[in-house]
């Protein structure tokens, strides 16, 4: 669980980085305000580094347990954050291949919010089970 929950806040980092890397590397969109790249990768992305990051720093150090409220209340809210992340790019995938969102774009926009949610998910369950992973073994 610690380390799932280092590689979620790795994604969330990485989920603030497309707008900003993609057109140095050929991946821009048309011409998207500021402020909605602000709301769709900056606030979820750090609201999701946040978390996973306290979440893993607080487990590793023993003061949180691994089948905790807190800890699964944590990783739920990374998880809305990438469903906010991954619902607000559907717009973009349906226009995708049009001339203002080619397809690499698009990919590079939108992947790592349903994998962040995906992660999330998982971490929320494991969370929520009644008995700590150690005995599940």
């Amino acid at each position: 669980m610690v380390r799932a929950l280092a590689v979620l806040a790795i994604l969330g980092l990485l989920s603030i980085l497309p707008p900003y890397l993609g057109p140095p590397l050929g991946l821009k969109l048309g011409k998207i305000a500021h402020s909605v790249e602000i709301v769709d990768h900056v606030i979820p992305g750090v609201l999701i580094f946040l978390c996973a990051g306290a979440s893993w720093f607080l487990l590793r150090a023993g003061r949180i347990k691994e089948n905790s409220l807190g800890l699964a209340g944590a990783v739920a809210v990374c998880m809305l954050a990438g469903v906010w992340q991954t619902s607000s790019h559907v717009p973009l995938v349906l226009d995708g291949g049009q001339p203002q969102s080619p397809w690499g774009a698009v990919i590079w926009h939108s992947t790592l919010g349903p994998i962040i949610v995906v992660l999330s998910f998982w971490l929320v369950l494991r969370a929520l089970s009644e008995e700590p992973a150690a005995q599940r073994a």
